[in-house]
């Protein structure tokens, strides 16, 4: 009887060690929920030309702080987020941003997925010292032109990917190019930054012509038309969503794909939207594909996303979101609180390990220097949408210091 003893005295420590732990994990969930929380303000298109892309986003975000405050929340707090519809415009975003601040009291601003609504906020942030965090805007004057201590960007912006596009080109060895931007901020600085870009690597590629569709355009065959007259090697496409959708779905009549290449944005939701429509062999880039990130923090997320969301995969935009709420609480707690200043000195203090790989925020311009992912379309038998095979993950791309001083210098005249 005296082994039998010895090990149930053993197993009886053992439970009694686990149930401490239990405990205390659970005790740590409940002060967070017991303290004042930290409110974070979301402006987000929930609806009008960003409603496609932000749905993932949202849910990504609560999967995020349901696991932060799960954990004890940041600093014994518990996160809370009030969510507000930007509805896609500026003056509307501008609005509820400054109701978060004066009316609910948020010490943090997260959001924007168009570039339009990320500079109208950002004068606001920046009047009332509130940290303004984008995951999702393409522009990067906000933190660049017109940064200030108060705003960060943790998704590539124009310039990053305008020149990441202009390298893979001329890889490809593509010499008669037709631009198509949308004709707003990201789409017109991205593709003058690619031509720039791409004219310095090689001055003898021609862009033959330069095509300017309205934001929100839904009929695109007068522009296809106009650009397979160029007879182009590749057409790059500065589009989204279902700028994106509506051009493929409208260049088949014209035998867009079969007449030249095709280089677009591809993040997710284009392919779940589209499906078998898109074909192989049009080149893409994303900001997140899950797809390709193979972290076992990246899988595990993906896992967890589809579990919560009846078998639905994350798109790019919730993949960066998830990526931001953990940044900004490991900000608060490097921070020791939402004091500002405090937050912005921490957040280019150390590697943050994303579900991209590990990032650092860079001092001048507080942007990480997040990879641009280009491949290849391809129907795999894993997903039930084509994704971006053979990707060249282009990195490196940060305009030189001096060319954020000359840019800011610039902007204030």
């Amino acid at each position: 009887m005296k082994p039998f003893t010895r090990i149930f005295g053993k197993f009886s420590l053992a439970v009694a060690g686990c149930t401490l732990v239990l405990a205390f994990f659970l005790a740590a969930g409940q002060a967070a929920m017991g303290a004042t929380p930290i409110k974070i303000g979301y402006v987000g298109g929930i609806s009008g030309a960003c409603g496609g892309l932000t749905h993932s986003v949202i849910k990504a975000m609560k999967i995020a702080i349901k696991e932060i405050n799960d954990a004890g929340g940041v600093l014994g707090r518990p996160i809370q987020v009030i969510y507000r519809d930007s509805k896609t415009k500026p003056d509307e975003g501008a609005k509820q941003a400054r109701d978060l601040i004066l009316s609910e009291k948020v010490k943090i601003l997260v959001g924007t997925c168009s570039s339009s609504i990320f500079m109208a906020i950002n004068p606001i942030s920046k009047q009332y010292k509130i940290p303004f965090f984008s995951a999702l805007s393409g522009s990067h004057r906000p933190t660049i032109d017109f940064g200030h201590p108060y705003v960060f960007q943790t998704n590539p912006h124009t310039l990053m990917e305008g020149k990441a596009l202009a390298v893979y080109a001329h890889k490809q060895g593509w010499k008669n190019i037709v631009t198509m931007g949308l004709d707003y901020e990201w789409g017109r600085m991205t593709v003058q930054v690619f031509v720039d870009e791409l004219k310095k690597l090689d001055p003898s590629v021609r862009i033959s012509k330069q095509l300017w569709p309205r934001f929100g355009e839904s009929n695109y065959t007068s522009f296809i038309t106009a650009a397979l007259a160029e007879k182009p090697d590749a057409i790059l496409t500065v589009f989204f969503g279902g700028h994106t959708n509506s051009l493929i779905k409208q260049g088949k009549a014209y035998g867009l794909l079969k007449r030249t290449t095709l280089l677009t944005f591809l993040s997710t939701e284009s392919f779940i939207s589209l499906g078998t429509q898109i074909p192989d062999g049009v080149h893409g880039w994303a900001r997140a594909p899950f797809y390709f990130l193979k972290s076992p923090a990246a899988v595990s997320f993906v896992k967890k996303y589809r579990a919560a969301n009846k078998g639905e995969y994350p798109n790019d935009w919730g993949i960066l979101a998830y990526d931001e709420m953990y940044f900004i609480a490991e900000v608060i707690k490097r921070a020791g609180g939402t004091d500002p200043d405090k937050m912005r000195k921490a957040a280019t203090s150390f590697t943050f390990n994303s579900l991209r790989g590990p990032l650092r925020m860079r001092a001048i311009d507080q942007t990480f220097n997040s990879p641009v992912f280009i491949g290849v379309t391809k129907k795999l038998d894993k997903y039930p949408f084509p994704v971006l095979v053979n990707i060249q993950v282009i990195t490196d791309t940060h305009p030189s210091e001096a060319t954020v001083r000359r840019l800011r210098a610039a902007a204030m005249k």
